[in-house]
């Protein structure tokens, strides 16, 4: 995840955009992926305008223009210090391949919901569903959850 990060930051249609918005912070990066990443999203926020605006890094960069944000608790939504992130998704990847057989798809998101976390969905064969928060900060598993699609 660092090095798609890097490479927004590095990039000169980031630099643009932030000389321009440097009310917005970094408040979610997710992916989807089997194995490889292959890409990321970068979240960025502002709390004035209430509004998110989208980066998604993969061979190259395309921006998602401000979009409003319908959340009934926009005060919950936290800037994200990728320097707390001591768990890295490299990590989090090995704990779920050694705990886990038969995933098909791993759709991941970094956030801070009262802490600094990886949000982990799990698509399994089958219809089988589930859902992993670990702590980016040590890696202690909060809470797992787990569910048959076709009940959800």
């Amino acid at each position: 995840m660092l090095r798609f990060f890097k490479k927004l930051k590095k990039s000169e249609v980031f630099k643009n955009w932030k000389r321009e918005n440097k009310d917005f912070f970094l408040c979610g990066c997710f992916s989807m992926f089997d194995d490889n990443e292959e890409f990321w999203q970068f979240d960025f926020y502002n709390k004035k305008k209430e509004k998110m605006t989208s980066f998604k890094v993969d061979k190259k960069i395309e921006i998602v223009p401000d979009d409003d944000v319908f959340s009934d608790n926009k005060d919950a939504i936290s800037e994200i210090d990728l320097e707390k992130v001591k768990f890295s998704i490299k990590d989090v990847l090995k704990k779920v391949n050694e705990n886990y057989s038969g995933v098909r798809r791993k759709i991941v998101i970094l956030q801070d919901k009262d802490c600094l976390m990886w949000n982990i969905t799990l698509l399994m064969h089958g219809t089988n569903v589930v859902n992993l928060k670990i702590s980016a900060e040590n890696g202690e598993i909060l809470k797992e959850s787990k569910e048959n699609f076709m009940n959800i």
